[in-house]
């Protein structure tokens, strides 16, 4: 039987449609897996068993960011940054992986970083331009990829079609019916309450609401990410509760005893302070900003900040961690391949998941980073929202904080470090949280899943 797969980035590092095809292969399923061609990728290629087809870029892509710094007078290589495919720390949905969807937050960031150092880019009839160039290109990109995607797709005639965010489910959803093939929805998040660096756009919102509660009810089985997420889409659009796959890593084999120093030892971390990790993308709104601002109440503590961020972000935080004065508190590492996160993450003393409240997305959110801690026998703090609760307090594997509060986030810090029995014990309750959290289980449920309509 034969599946196709749509994602909307380079495939090098959305690790839970890997994973998701890397089980269909070993049940027996065919699977092609149909992307975006990046600089760093093959258009035609083979990865595990699994048929990946690239569809080139539209020469629009291009032109957008000389046009963009017509208005912007910013000149920095945004090409370079939107098609770059390194491997990135952890392993997660589209909204973490490097990709064209974080290319594009770069481009917003630095609009927005723009209109802070040159004053005639916040002139209206400039801001009307950059918000039309913007508009224009994404929507022109997705119009591009549904085309190439779609002849494709139809070319490879699929028994099931399976669309990864709601950004692929109409083409997913024209392809099946064109095939009479099933259609499969993997929700990785609230598409349609995304975080966003500029306001919201409310007749944009609208529009994607009434796109997926078409859609939605025209597929043959849906899944996300965690419970939450899924009682919301049931709820929003009047479906069947959708089947929970969470986005957890593979059980780690057992590198972690014989790599506890690897960090500390390649960072010079002194002995006696307490290392915490912050694991994943660095970006806006993960609250990285508020962790190092807890720094001035966690005299004893040095963060680490592992994964990918563009340069542009990086230097906002290197400001912002001078302001504080916790230069010698403070390093970044990587990014490392994602099968080595676990060895270089065991080395930590705690897991830090600061997220912030910045849309219904992320209030719901289960990131990935959260497992990989847990997988590497960390203690947690992470923000005060629902799913990171669901884990932390069902496990006793750390406790929770108002990731809008600095001093909140010390507070949790100190709670785990002031009594080493309680910090023992929480490590090692994540020996049993890991042996419920992992993909070994998850597998089985996303399997069982397709037999239903296979």
């Amino acid at each position: 039987m034969k599946v196709c797969m749509f994602v909307y980035n380079n495939f090098l590092n959305d690790t839970r449609v890997l994973k998701e095809a890397r089980s269909l292969i070993a049940c027996g399923y065919e699977v092609a897996v149909i992307a975006l061609s990046s600089r760093a990728t093959k258009a035609l290629e083979e990865r595990d068993g699994i048929k990946v087809i690239r569809i080139k870029l539209p020469i629009h892509y291009r032109l957008f960011y000389s046009m963009l710094d017509m208005f912007t007078g910013i000149k920095s290589g945004l090409i370079g940054l939107v098609s770059k495919g390194k491997d990135t720390i952890h392993s997660g949905n589209t909204d973490t992986s490097f990709n064209i969807n974080e290319g594009e937050r770069g481009v917003l960031s630095r609009k927005s970083y723009a209109m802070k150092i040159n004053p005639s880019v916040a002139n209206p009839f400039k801001k009307r331009m950059m918000w039309l160039l913007i508009t224009i290109h994404k929507l022109l990109s997705f119009v591009d990829f549904y085309f190439r995607s779609y002849s494709v797709a139809v070319k490879y005639s699929a028994d099931i079609y399976h669309a990864n965010d709601l950004n692929t489910l109409p083409v997913a959803w024209l392809v099946a019916r064109r095939c009479s093939a099933k259609l499969v929805y993997d929700s990785h998040e609230l598409y349609v309450e995304k975080n966003k660096l500029t306001s919201s756009n409310f007749i944009g919102k609208f529009l994607l609401s009434k796109v997926e509660a078409f859609l939605i009810r025209r597929t043959d089985a849906v899944m996300t990410v965690n419970e939450s997420i899924a009682d919301e889409l049931s709820q929003r659009y009047l479906i069947k509760t959708p089947a929970v796959i969470m986005n957890a890593p593979s059980r780690s084999n057992g590198v972690i005893e014989s790599n506890v120093n690897l960090l500390r030892d390649a960072l010079g971390i002194k002995p006696d302070y307490y290392m915490l990790l912050y694991l994943g993308f660095l970006t806006f709104n993960r609250g990285i900003e508020k962790m190092i601002q807890s720094l001035e109440y966690l005299p004893k503590c040095h963060l680490v900040l592992m994964g990918y961020g563009t340069d542009w972000y990086k230097k906002q935080l290197r400001e912002l961690i001078l302001k504080k004065g916790a230069e010698s508190r403070v390093s970044f590492f990587g990014p490392v391949p994602s099968d080595e996160v676990i060895k270089y993450a065991a080395g930590a003393d705690l897991g830090v998941a600061p997220i912030e409240n910045a849309c219904l997305s992320y209030y719901y959110c289960s990131p990935n980073k959260v497992f990989e801690y847990i997988n590497a026998g960390l203690a947690v703090v992470a923000s005060d929202f629902p799913e990171l609760k669901r884990v932390i307090n069902k496990h006793e594997i750390g406790c929770t904080f108002n990731p809008d509060e600095p001093r909140d986030i010390a507070r949790a810090v100190e709670y785990i470090f002031e009594d080493p029995e309680r910090w023992r014990r929480m490590k090692q309750n994540t020996i049993a949280a890991s042996n419920c959290y992992n993909w070994e289980n998850e597998s089985e449920k996303f399997l069982s899943l397709y037999k239903t309509i296979s």
